[in-house]
């Protein structure tokens, strides 16, 4: 069966589909600070499990009580939507109830920037371990407990994919 033009043309510019770094950031709509440490633990325990079973390489993440936030890359016969989809499903089986009864859920899509270069993938991951410093929640990154910087047996090192040389 021919490919209609006009399929072939929406996925041109798709980032989502090629191999790639990205930042992902995940929100509670609306925002609400109720992400205890039981589904803070969750999340991470989710990508401890998605990095074992190789579907992703991880270097940064942090999931606060209104959001998350991860920077990776999926693996081989993963795409971006199918690892989302699956992370959020067992994710959201496990928090939703929750969830509504503080009349809050999980936004339905998620925020994502392909990652291009050394630097952006250095600032990013920067920025993502202080995101509970700049909130007030701890001092010092490896306070914060779900976070990369208090799990380093869960962040890939050496990142195994080159970046574009242009910053």
């Amino acid at each position: 069966m021919k490919e209609s033009p006009h399929s072939r043309n929406l996925r041109l510019h798709r980032l989502s589909d090629t191999p790639a770094t990205f930042f992902v950031t995940k929100s509670l709509l609306p925002k609400r600070p109720i992400l205890h440490d039981r589904f803070r633990h969750l999340i991470v325990d989710s990508f401890g499990y998605a990095l074992r079973h190789g579907r992703i390489y991880l270097r940064a993440f942090v999931v606060m009580p209104d959001h998350w936030h991860a920077l990776f890359a999926v693996r081989e016969s993963w795409t971006l939507p199918r690892f989302m989809h699956s992370l959020m499903s067992h994710v959201a089986a496990e928090t939703c109830a929750y969830l509504d009864s503080h009349g809050s859920a999980w936004q339905d899509s998620y925020y994502e920037t392909r990652v291009r270069t050394a630097r952006q993938f250095g600032y990013i991951a920067y920025y993502i371990e202080q995101n509970p410093v700049k909130a007030g929640l701890v001092e010092s990154p490896g306070e914060w407990d779900a976070s990369s910087a208090a799990r380093p047996d869960l962040i890939t090192d050496p990142w195994p994919w080159l970046f574009e040389e242009k910053d």
